[in-house]
């Protein structure tokens, strides 16, 4: 018999602990949001899954053809986690988009140990809690050496998880590496970019890390020098930190950079406007900086950025103008 209760009304029993009765079918949930043929799944139109809708979710045969599966801002902890790594049907996954849930070190566990992931390309942990242990668990496992793409941001994975994923033997096919709002510090920073197994990376963010001009100081002599987005805001570089990047060779692919927010003033803009390594920039982001007229100057006139396409800073505003405070 068909089931006629509306998705709302079948996650509000599910969050309440009811047991799981005929009534209470995922599969029509799953129905109306699965797409491409069966491939694609992004559970959109659900309301809340919550841990209880996602160990429904995994027992389902629909997905068993699903290669795409979107599961953000659904309130998952470990428990749910832990389901789709056990799942007898989540065995072709390429794509899992777990952001903006609560999954925590175990969850982070899971992945790493199930076989269901051997064929993940890109994973998706944004604004969960895996911490230290939960990113070497993730760097240290072997089912996942397909990954192309893997977003950490906001996990507090802190010097140690970073120095992991440098070590990755794993990881040695990543070619975007997002790690924003981590606390990793000058050290995992440095690590990272030294690391000769990141060799592949194209997009790398470690934004709000709180790195320094020590944290850049080795770009000269990094490896990753596929870079096309590099992206280092609301960090502390400095004009010392600018200077270094400019002269990075590695950085000669850059596409994108963004400073934004960075404590640089006219003579690290100066420095960035200079750069004989930046020839290939089209985005440059400089919002926040102190760098003041002239350094909005030096910018704007310089040769190497010619070909940057956005306004790195328009030219008729008043030095002091907000998001770019007045040079000292």
């Amino acid at each position: 018999m068909k089931s006629v209760l509306t998705g709302l009304s079948v996650l509000g029993l599910l969050a309440v602990g009811a047991p799981p009765v005929p009534a209470l079918d995922i599969n029509p949930l799953i129905y109306s949001d699965l797409k491409k043929n069966g491939t694609y799944l992004a559970m959109e139109r659900s309301g809340v899954l919550k841990d209880a809708g996602v160990k429904l979710l995994a027992k389902s045969r629909m997905v068993r053809r699903v290669k795409v599966l979107a599961l953000q801002g659904h309130d998952i902890t470990d428990a749910g986690v832990i389901a789709l790594a056990q799942s007898k049907y989540l065995k072709n996954l390429e794509v899992l988009n777990l952001f903006n849930n609560q999954i925590g070190e175990a969850g982070a566990k899971a992945i790493a140990r199930s076989e269901n992931f051997r064929h993940l390309r890109k994973l998706n942990l944004w604004g969960s809690h895996v911490g230290p242990e939960g990113a070497r668990a993730l760097a240290q496992a072997s089912v996942l050496s397909q990954l192309v793409s893997l977003n950490l941001t906001g996990n507090n994975i802190e010097t140690s998880g970073a120095r992991a994923i440098a070590q990755s033997e794993t990881f040695k096919n990543l070619e975007e590496l997002v790690l924003g709002k981590n606390n990793i510090g000058d050290a995992g920073f440095a690590a990272l970019i030294r690391s000769p197994l990141l060799g592949r990376l194209v997009v790398f963010e470690a934004s709000e890390n709180n790195i320094s001009p020590d944290g850049v100081k080795t770009f000269p002599d990094s490896p990753l020098q596929r870079l096309e987005k590099l992206i280092l805001g609301k960090n502390r570089l400095g004009n010392a930190g600018a200077a270094m990047l400019s002269r990075a060779k590695p950085l000669k692919n850059l596409r994108e950079l963004d400073l934004q927010w960075n404590t640089i003033a006219s003579g690290g803009a100066a420095a960035i406007a200079a750069s004989k390594v930046f020839r290939n920039l089209r985005i440059l982001e400089m919002w926040g900086n102190p760098i003041g007229a002239a350094g909005a100057r030096v910018l704007n006139e310089s040769e190497t950025l010619k070909n940057v396409t956005n306004s790195i800073y328009p030219p008729d505003r008043d030095q002091g103008q907000e998001g770019f405070p007045a040079a000292d």
